[in-house]
């Protein structure tokens, strides 16, 4: 008859419980991310507006897009194919600093080309101006 050793209690393989616990742990996670995207695509966002905001220097040019989709810099009217030219004028010029103002009800394909315009001038400070709640 065989004496049992003190090594025949232990088990002879990997141990799977910490594994399977940490799939399981993914797979909730993943479940209940999948859940969010469903719930914030249902979401009606009113962008412009924020509950905390910096100032921006004084210094900055000042580039306004109004509902209908007009573009003004400094307050006067300018199209949108000539923003590019005029903001990187005024970067040679010193001008390192853009405050974005758009309504809220901007369209996002017209924010989007002046957002380019600065990019493309090579704008280093580019901020958008919103309203606190």
């Amino acid at each position: 008859m065989r004496l049992p050793s003190a090594g025949d209690d232990e088990p002879q393989g990997p141990n799977l419980t910490p594994m399977i616990d940490v799939i399981l742990v993914i797979a909730l996670f993943f479940m209940g991310a999948a859940r969010f995207s469903d719930h914030e695509q249902a979401i009606d966002l009113d962008l412009p507006a924020a509950t905390e905001a910096a100032v921006a220097p004084a210094a900055a040019l000042v580039i306004d897009v109004m509902a209908a989709g007009e573009i003004q810099l400094e307050g006067r009217p300018i199209e949108a194919d000539t923003l590019g030219a005029e903001l990187l004028a005024a970067r040679v010029a010193g001008a390192t600093t853009v405050t974005i103002r758009g309504a809220s009800d901007a369209s996002h394909g017209r924010m989007t080309q002046v957002y380019e315009a600065c990019r493309s001038a090579g704008i280093p400070q580019v901020a958008v101006a919103v309203q606190r709640r």
